[in-house]
């Protein structure tokens, strides 16, 4: 882990970073704690979420406001939602996203030859149509690989995606990539790692994850 933003211990945290600790565990934490590693031995948060710690609480509500708003959309497949966020994180080399969301990805069941092809820059292999649509519209609006390009999402791409989705479902994909650009980019910036011990893929022995 990188000490950009070092992690900070419980006992250790400072009158102003307590209630975005806080915040950060029940509103974002307490949903993958069994998932991907979130805190070190000490309790100190790690990965992301280190480089809230050193931010006012009112950008840290707003992030975590805008990541529960997205997750209570009910119109738009969790399949194709994280077919989306590793396709963003793959375009951007964001370790630390791309290990914890092979891990959510697997747990919503999208199996491990997909999750693969994703991670290597390749469209889901037997993917339903709206899955490999959501894999098509986070690369280009990404601007990912030599086939698209930057600029306004193609006509062919939005026409798809709101027949697949509709409007709602549509926004909410669109959302979810561009949500999830800015992680990539603040993870970046911070150089966040994969946690000690662990690797990007395939998933260790520490966590349970679903067959």
């Amino acid at each position: 882990m990188s000490d950009r933003f070092p992690p900070v211990s419980p006992a250790a945290l400072t009158p102003e970073q307590k209630p975005i600790h806080e915040l950060l565990v029940d509103r974002i934490l307490l949903h993958f704690q069994d998932t991907f590693t979130t805190c070190d031995d000490n309790g100190a948060l790690v990965g992301l979420f280190t480089h809230f710690l050193y931010l006012p609480l009112s950008v840290v509500s707003g992030y975590a406001g805008n990541y529960k708003a997205l997750g209570n959309i009910p119109s738009f497949p969790l399949k194709c939602r994280e077919i989306a966020i590793l396709a963003v994180g793959e375009h951007f080399g964001a370790q630390y996203e791309l290990y914890s969301h092979a891990r959510v990805a697997k747990k919503v069941g999208i199996p491990d030859t997909q999750i693969r092809d994703i991670l290597e820059g390749r469209p889901p292999s037997e993917g339903t149509e709206e899955e490999v649509l959501s894999w098509q519209m986070a690369r280009e609006l990404v601007g990912a690989g030599g086939s698209f390009k930057k600029g306004q999402l193609s006509e062919s791409l939005w026409d798809r995606g709101e027949k697949a989705f509709g409007k709602e479902g549509l926004g909410a994909l669109i959302h979810y990539i561009g949500f999830y650009a800015y992680t990539c980019i603040i993870l970046n910036a911070g150089a966040t790692s994969v946690p000690e011990g662990e690797t990007i893929w395939p998933t260790s022995g520490k966590f349970t994850m679903p067959i």
